[in-house]
């Protein structure tokens, strides 16, 4: 590869890891607390079904979030949040299997917190020296934290291909490969399924559908990231 079209190469893994690790600090977002009056007015305002990029199950998991908050009125921050904590802290759950986004709940015989996945999930965040605030008091293995994860390594990718550091860049697009594989295809359509069996709300079944989605979608997208970060460690070492 010659400097032309290194720097092609370069700009274009930026462009495409900013836009995937924004992808999943908003997914994150979405699961982490109960939607506030403004997050919620933020979302109504967007053209939701756009981003669907021709998707089809992007598009059906954003036109059941966009039919919702079309229909939205004073008493729709309190039905999200009542939802929320139905789906997902299990309150007032006591018929039905919750949809408690923690990878351990989904892998574990027995279905419980703080297993296997848990510790692994810690030792690939202290590998990178990533940790959760304590004071949250919640397993590493929560979905957004896993989220928030990948979108740490895509940033982290794009600073070490913005320096000139390839090796490290097609390291860390490797480590984004492994985990996505080992902590996320391995239970995510699994916790998706229960979100759409317990949630109350055509939004949050709606996020369900884009989290599956999107996580399906990123498998390709990684692959690509990879051959590309490779190549341009190739290069370098030439």
């Amino acid at each position: 590869m010659d400097e032309a079209e290194i720097s092609s190469s370069v700009n274009e893994i930026v462009e495409v890891n900013a836009g995937r690790a924004a992808y999943y600090r908003m997914l994150a977002e979405l699961l982490w607390k109960e939607l506030t009056q403004e997050q919620i007015d933020h979302l109504a305002a967007l053209d939701l079904k756009s981003l669907a990029q021709g998707d089809a199950d992007l598009a059906e998991g954003y036109g059941d979030m966009a039919s919702y908050l079309r229909r939205r009125n004073t008493g729709t921050r309190q039905e999200l949040a009542v939802d929320y904590a139905h789906t997902f802290l299990a309150a007032g759950n006591y018929e039905s299997f919750a949809a408690t986004p923690f990878e351990s709940v989904f892998t574990s015989e027995m279905g419980l917190l703080m297993q296997d996945a848990r510790d692994e999930v810690y030792k690939s965040f202290c590998g990178e020296h990533i940790q959760p605030d304590e004071e949250l008091h919640t397993p590493e293995d929560h979905l957004s934290f896993e989220f928030e994860f990948l979108a740490t390594l895509l940033e982290r990718t794009n600073a070490a291909c913005l320096a000139g550091d390839f090796e490290r860049a097609a390291m860390l697009s490797q480590k984004v490969v492994e985990f996505h594989n080992d902590h996320q295809l391995n239970w995510v359509d699994d916790f998706c399924d229960a979100v759409c069996d317990v949630a109350e709300t055509r939004f949050y079944r709606g996020v369900s559908k884009v989290i599956r989605a999107f996580v399906h979608m990123e498998t390709d997208v990684i692959a690509d990231m990879v051959e590309a970060s490779d190549a341009l460690a190739a290069s370098a070492a030439a």
